[in-house]
């Protein structure tokens, strides 16, 4: 029984036509989609390298007593006066 490889290649032109055009769509989107995820890294990383902006300082205190929970040397929460 023959197989389909077993036949061979026909030198068709609009084969080698369609398969140009194909790998050079690929290639664009594949070089679209690297240029997409290059920017977002750099994206993400400048505005995160060195900009404590983003952080907020909060204090959690009692309003009746005003005493505050502050997290000491060995991490853990006590209050202060």
């Amino acid at each position: 029984m023959a197989s389909f490889m077993d036949d061979e290649p026909k030198g068709d032109e609009n084969g080698s036509v369609h398969s140009i055009y194909m790998n050079v769509c690929l290639t664009l989107i594949t070089i679209c989609l690297v240029i997409i995820a290059v920017t977002s890294i750099i994206n993400l990383t400048v505005n995160n390298s060195g900009n404590s902006a983003g952080i907020s300082k909060i204090a959690i205190c009692d309003p009746e007593n005003s005493r505050c929970a502050k997290v000491n040397a060995g991490r853990r929460l006590e209050t202060t006066n």
